[in-house]
C-alpha cells in the first residue's frame, strides 16, 4: 500500500496553531528520579583480600590499560604484599620511574592528590576492615579521584579499603552503615563476601536503610572491573548484585563470574550498572505500568511507527506532509547512539534535503543536564513540526532525554498538531511503557529499570519491532501475560502503523500483531491479530476497524 500524502496537510493545518492544555501529552515524567552520572569515563577495579595477586595484572590486560602506576599502601599490609604488587606492575620494559610505591602517612588525601596527577593508574592497597574514619580523612581526595577518572584513569582499590568507592558500606569497626566517596555509584559494596547468613544480613541492612543503592558482594580473590556503565568478574569467585524488595516485587539477586567462553550468555559474567540503579530506583516509586493505564490516544497530532528493516513505500513522503511539507516543515532527526558524540552529518537530515525540505537538522546528547538547560540544544525543538527517533537500542533515548526539558518539548510537537515518527528503536520509545530495553543484549522484551523509560506519546500500549522476522511472538505473549493491562503491538519490518486519535492505519510490505488480553486466549488459536496493509484497529476500542485480504 502506497500513502496519499495531499489528504494530510489540511489536516495538520487545522491543529498546528493549538496551544492549550492536552490530557493526552501531559508531561509528567520526573527528571530527577533518573541517574545524571550514567557512566565512568575511566576504569575502577574493586578487589577483595587477593592471594592471588595476578589477578590485578589480568584486570588491566583485560581493559587494555597501561601506563605509570602509583602504588598506595596502608601501614599495616606486610613489606611481602607490597613486593609482590611491585612485581605485577613492574617490567624489564619499564623505566625507573614507571612505578612509585608509598605508605600511607597522615595525609592520605594529599597523597592521593599527588599520586594521580601524574599516574595513570592508582593502586591502593589496604587492611581487611574499614572504619568510618578512613572516609573521613580520604573525603577531601573525593575529587583527585573523581578528576583521574574522568581523564581515563584508572584506580585499584585492593582489600577493605575498595568499599569505600562505593556510596555506602558496613564498618566493621563502628559496626554501622558509613558513607564512602560514591566513586561506583549509588551502590554499596561488601568485599571478602561469603554468601553466608552474616555476610547477607549486613549488605541487605544498607538496602533496607537505603534502598535506592545496589548491594555489592565481591567473593575473596575475586575484582569486580567497571568500565563505562558495563562491570565483569576476574579472579576465582563471583560477584553477587542485590536489589531491595518491596510490596510487590521480590529480592533481586544475580551472580556473576569471570567469562569462560565466548558462546557463554552475557548475563553470566557482566551487569549493566546503570540498569541496576535505576531499577532501585524504580522499586521505591509507584507500581508500573498502572493496573489501569490511561487509554491509547493521540489527542491532537500523528504517531508514525515503523518496524524497522526498511521503510514503507511513501511513508517519508506522508510524514513530510503531516509536518507541514517541504516549504514548511521543521524537521528534527534524533539518532539512537550510545555515543557521547555522533557525525557532524546525518544520512537523515540529508535525506530530508535531497527530498525538498527545507528546514530540518538533528540533535544528540547524552548528558541529561544538558537536555534539561542547553539553550542551543533545546532551540530546534521549539518550533519542530515533526520529530523522527532513529533506530538503534531504545534504552539510549530513556537514558538521554526521559524527564527532562527535550522531552517536554518533544511533547509539545504533538501538543501543536505536529507528526512523532521514528523506526526500529524509534518506534518501541514512543510509548509509555518501554519494551525490549536491556542495555546488555536485547532477548529480553521486559527490562527491570527501564520499562518506566517509555517517552509517552502513546499509553496503554508496549511496542516491539522486526517482529516475524526475528520470531518474537512469544517474547510479546510473555509481557501480556504478565501485564494484561497493555496491549501488545507487534510491527514487522518495513511495516508501520499510523496513529491519528485511536485509529491505527496498518501500512508496508508485512503485518502487525495486536495482542488482547481483554479477550478469551484458546489452547489452540493464536493468542494475537495480525493484520495486513491496509487494515485499521481501534487501539481505545480494542477492535479490528477493517482487515484488509
Amino acid at each position: 500500500m502506497h500513502y496519499v500524502s495531499v489528504v494530510a496537510v489540511p489536516l495538520f493545518l487545522t491543529v498546528v496553531g493549538f496551544t492549550g492544555p492536552v490530557a493526552g501529552q501531559e508531561f509528567a515524567e520526573r527528571f530527577e528520579l533518573w541517574p545524571i552520572d550514567l557512566k565512568i569515563r575511566g576504569t575502577i577495579v574493586a578487589a577483595s583480600d587477593l592471594s592471588n595477586v595476578a589477578i590485578v595484572k589480568e584486570t588491566l590486560r583485560r581493559s587494555d590499560h597501561a601506563g605509570q602506576v602509583g602504588v598506595l599502601v596502608e601501614p599495616n599490609v606486610p613489606e611481602e604484599v607490597v613486593e609482590k604488587y611491585r612485581d605485577v606492575f613492574h617490567s624489564d620494559d619499564d623505566g625507573d620511574d614507571a612505578i612509585t610505591i608509598e605508605r600511607m602517612t597522615d595525609d592520605p588525601a594529599g597523597q592521593i592528590e599527588r599520586l594521580v596527577a601524574d599516574r595513570d593508574i592508582l593502586c591502593w592497597i589496604g587492611s581487611t576492615a574499614v572504619a568510618a574514619e578512613q572516609q573521613r580523612t580520604l573525603r577531601p581526595a573525593r575529587d583527585a579521584f573523581a578528576k583521574h577518572l574522568d581523564s581515563g584513569g584508572t584506580i585499584i582499590a585492593i582489600g577493605a579499603v575498595a568499599e569505600l568507592l562505593s556510596d555506602y558500606f558496613y564498618s566493621q569497626a563502628d559496626t554501622a552503615t558509613s558513607r564512602g566517596l560514591n566513586l561506583v555509584p549509588n551502590c554499596a559494596m561488601a568485599t571478602n563476601y561469603d554468601d553466608s547468613a552474616e555476610a547477607r544480613g549486613q549488605l541487605l541492612s544498607i538496602l533496607a536503610r537505603h534502598p535506592r543503592t545496589v548491594g555489592i558482594g565481591i567473593a575473596k580473590n575475586t575484582a569486580v572491573v567497571l568500565a563505562g556503565r558495563k562491570m565483569r568478574v576476574v579472579g576465582m569467585g563471583a560477584a553477587t548484585f542485590w536489589l531491595m524488595a518491596n510490596e510487590w516485587q521480590p529480592l533481586r539477586v544475580q551472580s556473576i563470574a569471570q567469562q569462560k567462553s565466548p558462546r557463554q550468555p552475557p548475563e553470566e559474567y557482566l551487569i549493566d550498572l546503570t540498569e541496576w540503579r535505576r531499577d532501585a530506583i524504580d522499586r521505591t516509586l509507584e507500581p508500573f505500568p498502572p493496573a489501569e493505564p490511561k487509554t491509547p490516544f493521540v489527542e491532537h497530532g500523528t504517531l508514525v511507527i515503523v518496524g524497522g528493516g526498511g521503510m514503507p513505500d511513501g511513508l517519508m513522503d506522508h510524514f513530510i506532509e503531516l509536518a507541514g511539507g517541504r516549504e514548511q516543515a521543521k524537521l528534527v532527526y534524533i539518532p539512537c547512539s550510545e555515543q557521547d558524540h555522533v557525525a557532524d552529518h546525518q544520512r537523515q537530515v540529508e535525506q530530508w534535503h535531497e527530498m525538498g525540505v527545507k528546514h530540518a537538522t538533528f540533535i544528540h546528547t547524552k548528558d541529561r543536564k544538558r537536555a534539561n538547560t542547553d539553550a542551543a540544544l533545546l532551540a530546534p525543538l521549539r518550533d519542530a513540526t515533526g520529530i523522527w527517533f532513529g533506530g538503534g537500542r531504545q534504552w539510549n533515548f530513556a537514558d538521554s532525554y526521559y524527564g527532562t526539558e527535550v522531552h517536554r518539548l518533544m511533547k509539545n510537537v504533538l501538543r501543536r498538531g505536529g507528526v512523532i515518527g521514528g523506526s526500529s528503536a524509534g518506534a518501541s520509545i514512543q510509548a509509555r511503557y518501554l519494551a525490549r530495553a536491556t542495555p546488555i543484549g536485547n532477548f529480553r522484551i521486559m527490562a527491570p529499570g527501564y520499562e518506566r523509560g517509555g517517552l509517552g506519546f502513546i499509553s496503554g500500549v508496549a511496542i516491539d519491532q522486526h517482529f516475524s522476522q526475528r520470531g518474537r511472538q512469544k517474547d510479546m505473549t510473555q509481557l501480556v501475560n504478565r501485564y494484561p493491562q497493555l496491549l501488545g503491538i507487534g510491527i514487522d519490518e518495513a511495516t508501520a502503523i499510523s496513529v491519528r486519535k485511536s485509529i491505527s492505519e496498518v501500512v508496508g510490505k508485512g503485518k502487525v500483531q495486536f495482542y488482547d488480553r481483554h479477550q478469551p486466549v484458546y489452547p489452540d488459536r493464536l493468542d494475537y491479530i495480525a493484520l495486513p496493509a491496509g487494515s485499521r484497529y481501534d487501539l481505545a476500542e480494542r477492535k479490528v476497524l477493517e482487515a484488509a485480504p
